[in-house]
Parts: C-alpha cells; structure tokens; sequence
C-alpha cells in the first residue's frame, strides 16, 4: 500500500541551510553554557536573516540528536527523562522567524539510540533492553514524541528528515543496531503517520546513510541525500514520485561545532566557488534539492566564510 501523503513539489530546486544545534553544540571559545540558558538564548531572528541573505529556501534544523533533549516544552520527553526539555518554544518561534523571511522548515529528529551518546536515554525510552523489553513500546514512545511536535506546529512543519534509520532496522546497506531485536521491525508508516499528524502535506524522510535511497518503506516522500562528496554515487535508481535531495557539509564534516573539533574557530569551505556552483547548477536542472549543512556555534552564530561561499551562489 502507498502511504505517501505529502506533494514535495515545493522542493524542486530549493536551496536550504542544516544546522546541528543540539546540546553537545558548544561556543567558540570552547566552553558551553547549560542547555536551557542556551535555549533561552538563542536569537532566531538573527538566525532568519543570515539564511535569508544568502537566499536561503528551506532550512533543516536539528531539533535532537546524538542525546535526547528538545529546545520546547515537551510533556511526552519530560516523563520519560525529565530536564531533558525547555521551557522557551525556541522551535515555535523560529518557525515565524522564517516563515517572515519565506523560508520552510524542515525538522530533523534522531531517535539518539545510535551508539552510546546517551545510554541513560537508551534506557529510560526503551531502546536498550530489546524483545528482552518492550520495542512496541520504544516505537510508541518515538511516535509519541514526534506526533506532539507535529501538533504543536502544524502547517509550521514543511516536512521531517528522520536519522539514524539503520539502528532501528537491518535491512538497509547499514545495521548499528546495538540491542537484540529479533524479528523485530520499527513501524516506519506510524512514525511517518506522526509526523504527518498536524500537517497531512508535510514531507517524510528516512535516511538511509550515505549515498543511498534505501526505502524502508513506501510512505517516503523524498530521499535523505546524505553526501560526502559532491559526486556522490546514489544507489538504487531513484523511484519516480519521490523527490531526490542532496545534503552535504559545506565547511567541517563533522556536523557541527563542538568539543572536539572547534579548536581554530569555524572551518574552512571545503569546496571552491566554481565546484559549488556547478554542483548546484546540476542538482537544480535534475529538479533536486540541495542542503548544506553549516558549523553553527551554541550562540547561533553560523560560520561566516560558509555564509559568504554561499552567498557567491546567488
């Protein structure tokens, strides 16, 4: 059955920005501050307009990744591990900072049961004990949290871009699952039909890990496109009716700025002007969409040499 509600014509061509803003996130300097005052402050009309100046379509933000905390106020988190949300909706208003700048958002949730980042988190969502638990249970939870957000924002939500796909489901070219499951397999058309809760247009992704357009199932709407390179190689064939996308790394392919790797400042781009444009002018004639991710620091500051490569692009 095809499960895919979502039209992602919107997304042909569309130039965007990522950011992983999350609690391992640090300053320039180093030094973090705790996560809620860094929520609290946090300006997402500053952050509006610097994707605004570069012309900036869309824009996937982090709402959690390596460890479960969500910058909202969160009923469903906060039972399952309190203090692990805000008190401030960072999410709400930095969806009217860019809806003011005709700018989507596009939210990325990651389960954080991908490693050990967060083994007390593993524990208390249900992840960790396996069939030896309940993994009904660990998937009710996940959809638990993603249908509040869905909720919350509505027509807010241009679309979800869901990781970490392969440590919740063997069958792709990845597995990091680090629990015994068994036969078990994660419901992907209920975590898509949570997503899709507030806003039944909005656009549905799980992303199957570099370079692939593995399905896990039928209810997607466009392809992750996580890259490395700017040639890429993609496999399989693209199946008509789902939007593909590239996503990349612009300046560190780390991610983002944290501890280990913010020593010097922000990073260098790590392509040129002309191979930059070039990639772009190709993905948007395919009809693709095109996301680069930004080293943002827990301020909000974004890298401002990755700002001004990709400024040249308009």
């Amino acid at each position: 059955m095809d499960h895919r509600k979502a039209d992602p014509t919107w997304m042909c061509g569309s130039l965007g920005i990522s950011v992983h803003w999350t609690s391992g996130t640090v300053l320039l300097n180093g030094k973090s501050l705790p996560y809620r005052e860094a929520v609290d402050r946090f300006d997402p009309v500053r952050f509006a307009k610097r994707l605004a100046a570069v012309g900036a379509g869309h824009c996937i933000f982090t709402l959690t990744h390596a460890e479960q905390y969500l910058p909202l106020p969160h009923p469903v988190l906060e039972r399952l591990l309190p203090g692990r949300t805000a008190s401030r909706d960072l999410i709400g208003e930095l969806i009217e900072a860019l809806e003011a700048e005709n700018i989507r958002l596009i939210a990325y949730y990651n389960h954080s049961c991908n490693g050990e980042d967060d083994p007390v988190w593993k524990s208390a969502c249900g992840y960790a004990a396996g069939v030896k638990g309940n993994l009904d249970r660990f998937a009710e939870n996940i959809c638990d949290i993603v249908a509040f957000i869905a909720a919350r924002y509505g027509r807010g939500l241009a679309g979800w871009w869901f990781d970490s796909s392969y440590s919740v489901d063997p069958r792709g070219p990845h597995n990091t699952i680090s629990c015994e499951m068994g036969e078990w397999r994660f419901p992907w058309e209920a975590l898509a039909e949570a997503a899709r809760s507030g806003h039944r247009e909005c656009a549905v992704t799980f992303n199957a890990g570099i370079g692939s357009r593995f399905l896990y199932a039928s209810c997607q709407d466009y392809y992750a496109g996580e890259s490395v390179r700017l040639d890429e190689p993609f496999s399989p064939e693209a199946v008509p009716g789902i939007r593909d996308h590239r996503w990349i790394c612009i300046d560190s392919p780390g991610w983002m700025l944290s501890a280990e790797n913010c020593a010097g400042g922000f990073a260098d781009p790590r392509f040129t002007q002309a191979e930059l444009k070039t990639f772009v002018r190709k993905q948007r004639a395919a009809g693709n969409m095109v996301t680069f991710n930004l080293q943002i620091d827990q301020g909000g500051i974004l890298n401002p040499k990755a700002l001004a490569a990709l400024k040249c692009l308009e």
